[in-house]
């Protein structure tokens, strides 16, 4: 099992995975190393890489390196896992064996533009979470893995408080059950788990306490931050152990293109992007994905993987369930992903809103569009549009839309008062640091307070609001940047009470639940 190998990666990670089919894809002789046997039924059965099973310390790590001889170690292992780094490195050290850490993103509690509004509690050990814990007699859920479950035991008195979500492998669960738990109190699942899931999960305990680890967006982190929100319940927060020194996953790739292009003395065909290769962009239109087409859904179901923005991937989660998940969204990122990953054939890229309006999409279709020495031809892509903002906020209300001027102010400098003295109906889209009490202020010192405003605040999420106004009266309106309006010059707008009449109607029929 432990044949011969170029390169080593120690670790059943997410990471570790993908860079062993990674570096097989390059036809590198690559041994995977993995602690569980649940690691090693992860990461599946290929000809292309060897999968060994089975925890090493340092001395054990040191013999494997003498035996295998590898040019490159690559360890892989979980953020929380200080023990098994040191002892990766100075076995390496020993060895005189090239090592490299590769990191997994560091994510805060306010990465990606989100900020939980939950109580979060940081520490630096589940010793110092289980001091927390002891102080309150709530149920707890443990999403932090078998290896910490004794310092919680220890700590707390009442164990029947304690529900862990551990990883299905019988010598885990017989670990637990020698801890005293077992039954109800153990739910034995393979994650990363989406949003819903966590927060059944949560009710279905009646958690009071969430305890996870910083495990950045492969584990599933803000999925669980955000669950912990919705269903009232305090976080704690285990930080990694130290600021540690390493390299990006993207980085580990560019190291194994240079093994590649040494051992070849050129570039490896199987780094470049996939000839034909599928990349589908979805338009999502608003919120939660109700406005995806039966075209697009199908597309999605298609995909081997999806790619996005979090709040996107949220959006369609209950679609590609257990699909892959990146956290990717910006063009040329997506082009380097897919430079990184011939194993996928046809990936779905998910965009906000319309694929043809000031959208992300136009943007990986530059980038797809370059050609150089690694780009293969024949990648196909193909745009599945979701239905706008500005038709659904038009619906809304009741207008047509042929003689609005779309614009928006989304991340971008726009002269919306020229623009509205000019067109007189002005469909916006908000965002960023503009939001609908700053667009009014703006209109109502720019002397345009009278010009009517329609808003659409939320579209689409059940948290939909639809307002309508003059600009002056909405200039304290501190509503979500995630708005899109329609401006009226006060000369030129005409209402309609019968049709505002049905269109209250239709909104209060939505927000009774009958309108499905």
């Amino acid at each position: 099992m432990d044949r011969m190998a170029e390169v080593i990666i120690f670790g059943g990670t997410t990471e570790g995975r993908e860079l062993a089919v990674y570096a097989a894809s390059m036809k590198i002789p690559v041994l995977l190393s993995v602690v569980s046997e649940y690691g090693k039924k992860t990461a599946g059965k290929t000809a292309d890489f060897s999968v060994r099973c089975g925890a090493l310390d340092e001395e054990g790590i040191f013999r494997l390196l003498q035996k295998v001889q590898p040019q490159l170690v690559l360890d892989a292992t979980h953020p929380h896992a200080a023990a098994a780094t040191g002892q990766i490195r100075e076995a390496c050290r020993r060895a005189e064996v090239r090592c490299l850490r590769v990191l997994r993103k560091e994510e805060g509690t306010e990465a990606q533009g989100e900020q939980t509004k939950c109580p979060v509690f940081r520490v630096h050990s589940a010793w110092e979470a289980a001091e927390i814990l002891a102080g309150d007699d709530g149920p707890v859920f443990l999403t932090t893995g078998s290896k910490e479950l004794a310092a919680f035991i220890t700590a707390l008195d009442d164990r029947e408080r304690i529900f862990a979500r551990v990883l299905p492998d019988s010598q885990i669960l017989a670990g637990c059950e020698k801890l005293g738990l077992s039954g109800r109190q153990l739910i034995a699942m393979q994650g990363p788990f989406s949003e819903e899931m966590n927060i059944a999960m949560l009710r279905a305990v009646g958690a009071k306490w969430l305890v996870t680890k910083e495990s950045g967006s492969q584990g599933g982190f803000w999925e669980k931050l955000r669950a912990a929100e919705t269903c009232g319940v305090s976080t704690i927060v285990i930080q990694r152990p130290e600021k540690e020194q390493g390299i990006s996953a993207k980085q580990a790739r560019e190291e194994l293109r240079r093994l590649a292009k040494d051992k070849e003395g050129r570039l490896g065909k199987s780094c470049l992007i996939k000839s034909g290769q599928q990349v589908f962009l979805i338009g999502t239109g608003m919120g939660g994905g109700s406005q995806l087409t039966q075209e697009a859904l199908a597309a999605l179901q298609q995909c081997e993987i999806v790619l996005g923005a979090s709040r996107l991937l949220a959006d369609v989660a209950k679609w590609v369930e257990g699909k892959p998940r990146e956290i990717l969204y910006l063009g040329e990122e997506i082009r380097s992903w897919l430079e990184g990953h011939p194993e996928f054939s046809r990936i779905a890229v998910v965009y906000s809103g319309d694929t043809g309006f000031y959208s992300g999409c136009s943007s990986l279709l530059r980038a797809l569009a370059k050609k150089d020495e690694n780009t293969r031809p024949g990648i196909r892509v193909r745009i599945f549009p979701g239905i706008s903002t500005l038709s659904c906020l038009c619906s809304r209300l009741g207008k047509s839309w042929e003689r609005i001027y779309p614009a928006s102010i989304h991340g971008r400098d726009c002269e919306v008062e020229k623009l509205l003295l000019e067109y007189r109906s002005i469909f916006l889209l908000l965002g960023g640091k503009e939001n609908l009490g700053s667009l009014c202020r703006r209109l109502a010192q720019s002397g345009l307070g009278d010009a009517w405003v329609s808003a659409g605040i939320q579209l689409g999420y059940p948290e939909e609001r639809i307002l309508t106004a003059r600009a002056r009266e909405l200039c304290g309106q501190e509503s979500d940047s995630l708005a899109a309006v329609i401006l009226e010059h006060p000369d030129a707008f005409q209402e309609n009470p019968e049709m505002r009449e049905l269109i209250n109607a239709d909104q209060d029929f939505r927000r009774s639940g009958d309108g499905g």
